[in-house]
């Protein structure tokens, strides 16, 4: 017999919110509290293919790049500051780390750079931090307004070198968002470019539910299962067997589009793509008529949960679903810490 505290783990920490009945404005506010995601899910419903407009939302001049064993420094550089933080919005990521065990950093578009520093490597730096849970120091600079350069500079040659994903939106249409691997390239950084992973998925399903009458978390649940490609019509029934929600107002058509995007998502980006599905559902006319995006967050990377929380490193896991209709637009958000 094992022994009860062999297995008596805590559940994991788990975040859920549902709102009903909002405005692009609303999707807006949720998706700019944050700054890296990871991949997205659109489902189109009485679709084979995912609309053209659609898909060239995304994939139209897509590309980012990864950036290896740069250091900290790089980014004190003033003419990477008045090229592209101070003319543009610029999106770095650390790679490849894990921040409950290792130094991470990142640039958001406000042109803040912020480290996630172990606490015995911070009190090397001579850099000003505030505490954070296991043991974690965070650093703040303003690359637009930054101070004290020489000291910045010598308190972040202290730290190793670092893998970094990058994409960048300039502020005129006529500079090319590549320029900034260029910049790099040019310092004699190994530079690659990186293309979004696409996958488009065409589930078999007998009928399509509706928001009408099921509830959201079901909906999300339906819509992975999808995504996954998996079966939903199994003839022998276990505990563990799934089951499609039963809906009175299903939409009869078995036909259904999946598309499934990977890779350094921004937010303007997935922001045209909401935009532009509110549009397509509205142009529909079947009733009770719907598409939705879930949105996957990186794991290892700085993470916002509400308005009122603050935004730090973390471990997790986290998706926003949102469903567009007729008559609102519907955005269940669930996250998960990857420790207790």
């Amino acid at each position: 017999m094992l022994c009860p505290e062999v297995y008596n783990f805590p559940s994991p920490k788990v975040y859920t919110s549902s709102l009903e009945s909002q405005n692009l404005d609303l999707v807006t506010k949720t998706l700019k509290m944050n700054s890296f995601y990871e991949s997205v899910v659109i489902t189109c419903p009485d679709e084979v293919n995912t609309p053209s407009l659609i898909q060239e939302t995304l994939l139209e001049d897509s590309d980012y790049y990864k950036i290896s064993g740069i250091s900290l420094t790089e980014f004190l550089d003033q003419t990477f500051i008045e090229n592209f933080v101070k003319k543009g919005h610029c999106y770095c990521l650390s790679s490849e780390r894990n921040c409950l065990t290792q130094n991470c950093a990142a640039i958001t578009p406000d042109g803040m750079l912020t480290l996630h520093i172990l606490e015995f490597v911070f009190q090397t730096l001579g850099l000003e931090g505030t505490k954070r849970p296991h043991n974690y120091y965070e650093v703040k600079i303003d690359l637009k307004s930054v101070r004290h350069v020489e000291k910045l500079r010598n308190g972040l040659s202290k730290l190793e070198l670092f893998d970094f994903i990058v994409t960048w939106e300039p502020d005129s249409e006529e500079i090319c968002p590549s320029s900034i691997a260029k910049f790099f390239h040019d310092r004699g950084m190994r530079v690659s470019q990186c293309p979004l992973k696409v996958t488009k998925v065409n589930p078999t399903i007998k009928e399509i539910p509706s928001l009408k009458d099921v509830e959201v978390d079901e909906m999300v649940e339906w819509v992975g299962m999808l995504a996954h490609n998996a079966d939903m019509d199994q003839e022998e029934t276990y505990i563990s067997t799934y089951g499609p929600p039963e809906s009175e107002y299903a939409i009869k058509s078995t036909r259904i589009s999946v598309l499934i995007v990977k890779g350094l998502l921004t937010p303007t980006v997935l922001l045209n793509l909401c935009k532009n599905l509110s549009e397509y559902t509205n142009s529909r006319e079947l009733d009770d008529y719907w598409t939705s995006v879930s949105i996957q967050s990186f794991q290892e990377s700085l993470w916002q949960w509400n308005p009122s929380s603050p935004r730090m490193f973390q471990s997790h896991d986290s998706s926003c679903n949102i469903f567009f209709t007729k008559s609102g637009h519907k955005i269940y958000s669930v996250g998960q810490l990857n420790y207790s």
